[in-house]
């Protein structure tokens, strides 16, 4: 396949995957208003993220993103290092090798390009086959420092001696409001991710529709800045997150009805 690259820019958002006219969305359903996905991209490449788009014969497919590490929006210290922030080849199906293979390639363009400037590269690994996976990152150089349950702190040190980067202490702490006959509904989101935006969506709409919303108290974050990421640092970390009553909930998990039905079961079973 014929793949060149071009540097991403504030003026080229239309051709991320994961921004309005991008390959991930395109002919998709998602609630939410996704123009806030290229807004906080100008933003962020405003404050130092660099990265590349990739494009093959039928336009632009994949990109990685990479940031200095003392401005990523992420709960990470890792002084003169970069974040490898984010990194998907759209398009094709998640159990498809060209995915992952396309994706090494759009990882060694960012070593490449990080290698002279900084003393390494720290990125999330997860316990999944084909999101961010652990064992194809640590065939890329990176090794684990740090864990979190399903997510690993992932180092790819350029020098020798390099400092290792940290994790920040979780700082957010969800509440449990079952004493009370209450659900707690703690939950953070990024518009740095379409599909974030529309779990956001997705979740205040179940709540507000809710024929039991008078016993939920909802409160949610955004983690689009770096005060963000480190005030709403959570184990395991992530940009992403929501728990019931201090219960971590894969908000992906639940589809159609199932949220409404899996709120009602909580809040019925504390009667």
């Amino acid at each position: 396949m014929d793949v060149h690259y071009r540097p991403l820019t504030a003026e080229g958002l239309s051709d991320v995957a994961c921004c309005p006219g991008g390959a991930e969305v395109e002919g998709k359903k998602f609630r939410g208003d996704l123009t806030e996905t290229a807004a906080w991209r100008r933003r962020i490449i405003g404050l130092g993220m660099r990265g590349g788009v990739a494009y093959d014969e039928d336009g632009p497919r994949g990109f990685a993103e990479y940031m200095p590490a003392e401005v990523a929006p992420v709960p990470i210290d890792a002084p003169g290092a970069a974040v490898l922030m984010c990194y998907h080849w759209s398009g094709t199906k998640a159990e498809d090798p060209e995915h992952l293979a396309m994706e090494r390639r759009l990882i060694e363009q960012v070593v490449e390009e990080t290698r002279p400037r900084f003393t390494g590269l720290v990125t999330q690994g997860w316990d999944l086959p084909t999101h961010f996976p652990i064992p194809f990152l640590e065939e890329l150089g990176f090794r684990e420092v740090a864990r979190s349950e399903s997510i690993a702190l992932m180092w790819n040190p350029y020098r020798t001696g390099a400092r290792e980067p940290a994790l920040a202490p979780a700082a957010y702490a969800p509440r449990d409001l079952s004493d009370e006959g209450l659900l707690a509904i703690d939950g953070a989101f990024s518009a740095r991710c379409p599909y974030s935006i529309d779990g956001e969506a997705y979740l205040k709409e179940t709540v507000s529709a809710h024929p039991l919303k008078e016993r939920i108290r909802m409160d949610l974050r955004r983690i689009d800045t770096r005060e963000d990421a480190f005030a709403c640092a959570v184990a395991p970390f992530d940009w992403a997150w929501v728990f019931f009553n201090g219960e971590s909930i894969g908000l992906f998990e639940f589809t159609g009805d199932k949220l409404a039905d899996g709120i009602t079961r909580r809040i019925e079973g504390m009667n």
